[in-house]
């Protein structure tokens, strides 16, 4: 028999990881689970393979620390959605690329199941923009869940 106890959901805000969400939370309360809620964002120089200006960095660290109180307050709103239907429930938000940064926190908090959804891209648009679901289901040392985001 499978027993989760810890399960860490993956969101970066979009609607396909909102439709995971509520898969996240029924499987956290069925099994009795922690439910972790893990959110992790790129600075451009992570995403980009160029330099970013001193002024172009400075404008960055006034976007980044909005974007970042925004983004804790929707973290925030999804633990207080759960709060009550699981055992217990956490919320982390960090930096850096989110497969590298999934894995790692996935064995930190010993995650025995990631749920994530896919954003459904093939042919070009994979092959520019890379497959983050699968480069977390290869890195990532629990289960992966993925939820594919209907239309």
């Amino acid at each position: 028999m499978v027993a989760y106890k810890h399960i860490l959901y993956c969101t970066d805000f979009s609607e396909p990881a909102k439709a995971a969400f509520p898969v996240a939370l029924d499987l956290a309360e069925k099994y009795g689970a922690v439910l972790h809620i893990l959110h992790v964002y790129q600075e451009p120089g992570d995403v980009a393979e160029f330099e970013v200006s001193s002024n172009m960095h400075m404008d960055w660290i006034r976007v980044a620390h909005f974007v970042g109180t925004e983004r804790e307050k929707k973290l925030v709103a999804l633990r207080d959605e759960a709060a009550g239907k699981v055992r217990d429930v956490s919320f982390k938000m960090l930096r850096g690329k989110p497969q590298a940064e999934i894995a790692r926190y996935a064995r930190e908090v010993g995650a025995d199941l990631a749920v994530i959804s896919s954003h459904g891209l093939s042919g070009l648009e994979h092959a520019i923009f890379g497959g983050t679901a699968e480069k977390i289901m290869r890195e990532t040392p629990c289960a992966v869940l993925v939820v594919k985001h209907g239309k």
